[in-house]
């Protein structure tokens, strides 16, 4: 295969997108002969990336999930519909050969027309889509690294004060916390998935001092990673350690650091005025993440322009 022919004998392979750590454990005993990596088993990483069968472990651990129903077919999907209170989400179970930004993989609909609608579109793209009740609230982040005997080796908590899209998206500015329940949250659900390697489990917070409610398990490695270097956490170095098999000591990073992705939060700003320009509440407190000396910048980088450029490019289409 291809990943065969670049490299050394006993470099550290490390794919970066859910796709490519699907082909790198589809050839795994290839490709060890000449790779070291740090990943989970296929069996574990496919139980993460399917939603559905994530939350029936979360059930089994007793983490709160949004209420989640999945439709055997359309006339099932009708009787969701006429039940579920609105909005409500419509979402693909699991990212699989799929390549598309957010709205490609979830609908936010406001009727049992448009959720039927939306249900039958995902279901023509992939079977069996979920159908979630929508919770208002803050998103957070969980993320840590397992070592190969599955020890927890590092972890951060974060949570997102600006997304791109604004109506729910990657971080555009976001801070690291220290949220005891949060934390002790996702220790428990990447333990008992016997986790190897790195993930980011994304969570949303119902209220000031709610709780969480867990969404999803990112495989690979997550779009706020700045962040976790600023905060003292340098995931990648720790991934590469262990994949040599170094000792690695434990490492929890620094709450109250805050990190911007400029191209990003630029595109999250705009699409919050552009929406509702007449609501200045909602837009304008986050317009201090603009000029804020103590917010590190995480992408648009003066050693280093062409990544923020690049994305800038070609998100413009789309913003």
């Amino acid at each position: 295969m291809g990943m065969m022919k670049i490299g050394a004998h006993g470099d550290v392979l490390i794919p970066c997108c859910l796709n490519a750590v699907l082909r790198v454990l589809a050839h795994r005993e290839e490709l060890a002969r000449k790779f070291r990596f740090l990943l989970p088993d296929e069996h574990v990483l496919r139980r993460v990336n399917d939603k559905w069968e994530l939350y029936k472990l979360a059930a089994e651990l007793q983490i709160p999930t949004p209420k989640t129903y999945c439709p055997e077919d359309e006339r099932d999907a009708y009787r969701v519909a006429e039940g579920i209170d609105y909005p409500a989400i419509v979402k693909l179970r699991h990212d699989e050969n799929l390549y598309a930004g957010p709205g490609g993989r979830y609908a936010k609909v406001q009727s049992p027309g448009e959720l039927v609608e939306a249900w039958r579109r995902f279901h023509e793209l992939q079977g069996r889509p979920i159908v979630q009740e929508y919770i208002r609230g803050v998103s957070y982040g969980y993320e840590c690294l397992h070592g190969p005997d599955g020890r927890l080796l590092a972890e951060l908590a974060h949570q997102r004060l600006v997304e791109y899209p604004a109506s729910g998206g990657p971080s555009a500015v976001c801070e690291s916390v220290r949220e005891p329940r949060l934390l002790e949250m996702g220790r428990k659900l990447m333990s008992a998935l016997g986790w190897r390697g790195v993930a980011m489990a994304q969570f949303v917070r119902c209220g000031r001092g709610g709780e969480f409610f867990l969404l999803e398990v990112n495989p690979r490695f997550w779009g706020s990673l700045p962040l976790a270097e600023a905060a003292g956490v340098n995931f990648p170095y720790l991934l590469w350690l262990a994949a040599i098999g170094e000792t690695v000591e434990a490492h929890d990073g620094r709450a109250g650091v805050r990190t911007r992705l400029l191209p990003m939060y630029l595109l999250g700003m705009w699409g919050c005025f552009r929406g509702r320009p007449w609501a200045i509440g909602d837009w304008g407190p986050k317009l201090r993440f603009l000029f804020d000396p103590r917010v590190r910048e995480g992408m648009f980088c003066l050693d280093d322009l062409r990544p923020a450029f690049r994305y800038f490019i070609e998100r413009m289409g789309g913003a």
